[in-house]
């Protein structure tokens, strides 16, 4: 799983599962849930993502991962 800030378009993007998704659904105006063929969730993306979260804390807690903090463009 990986969580990506691109800051050139604010946009917050949540990735579930690394696979191109074959459908996308906006479930409210600017929260697109990008869809695998079977209908499982591969992503969430939040557009103007400064604008409906508060970008300067990201909590992890209980997480049964590794965590790695990345500076720059994500990979």
């Amino acid at each position: 799983m990986n969580l990506a800030y691109f800051k050139d378009r604010d946009s917050l993007y949540l990735e579930l599962s690394p696979e191109n998704p074959a459908h996308a659904w906006e479930a409210q105006e600017g929260i697109v849930i990008n869809l695998a063929e079977d209908g499982r969730v591969v992503g969430i993306e939040i557009e103007h993502a400064s604008l409906k979260a508060d970008l300067s804390l990201l909590r992890v807690g209980n997480f049964p991962g590794e965590v790695h903090a990345v500076d720059g463009a994500a990979h």
